[in-house]
C-alpha cells in the first residue's frame, strides 16, 4: 500500500521533529552546565611545613565548627601532588600555605601564607564577598 502526504504534512512533521530535538538537546545533561556554582576552599601544603601544622592546628578547627563549612568545604593538598598542577590557578603557589578559592573547578581567589585564625575568617569573607 502506497501512503502519499501532502507537502504541508512533511513540512509540519518535519518541523515537529527538529522542535523535538532542539528540546532535547537544550536540556541533555551531559551537555548543560551545572546551575548550581561549585564551590571549596583548598589549602596547598608542603611536607614538614611548619605553618601548615600551625594552620591545621589553629585554623582548621574553628573553621570546620563554622556555619560557612557547610557550604564550602575545606580540602588539603600536597603542593607536590599531581593533582595540584592540574588546578586551574591564575597563578604559581609560591608560599605554603596557601588557600585558593575554586568556584566551578576555577580559582577566583587566594589567602598567602599563614594569617591566623581571625584574619583568615576575615579573608574568606572577603573573597565571597560577604559580610562576615
Amino acid at each position: 500500500m502506497l501512503y502519499r502526504l501532502s507537502n504541508v504534512s512533511v513540512a509540519l512533521a518535519m518541523a515537529a521533529l527538529i522542535l523535538s530535538q532542539s528540546g532535547r538537546a537544550a536540556h541533555d545533561p551531559a551537555t548543560a552546565k551545572p546551575s548550581v556554582e561549585v564551590q571549596e576552599l583548598i589549602v596547598l601544603e608542603a611536607p614538614n611545613c611548619i605553618y601548615c601544622n600551625i594552620f591545621r592546628r589553629d585554623v582548621l578547627p574553628g573553621y570546620q565548627r563554622s556555619k560557612r563549612a557547610g557550604d564550602l568545604p575545606i580540602r588539603f593538598l600536597d603542593l607536590n601532588d599531581p593533582a595540584a598542577s592540574r588546578l586551574k590557578l591564575s597563578t604559581a603557589v609560591t608560599i605554603v600555605p596557601t588557600v585558593v578559592l575554586m568556584r566551578s573547578g576555577e580559582e577566583t581567589g587566594r589567602i598567602s601564607g599563614y594569617t591566623g585564625p581571625e584574619a583568615f575568617f576575615h579573608s574568606v569573607a572577603r573573597l565571597l564577598g560577604s559580610p562576615e
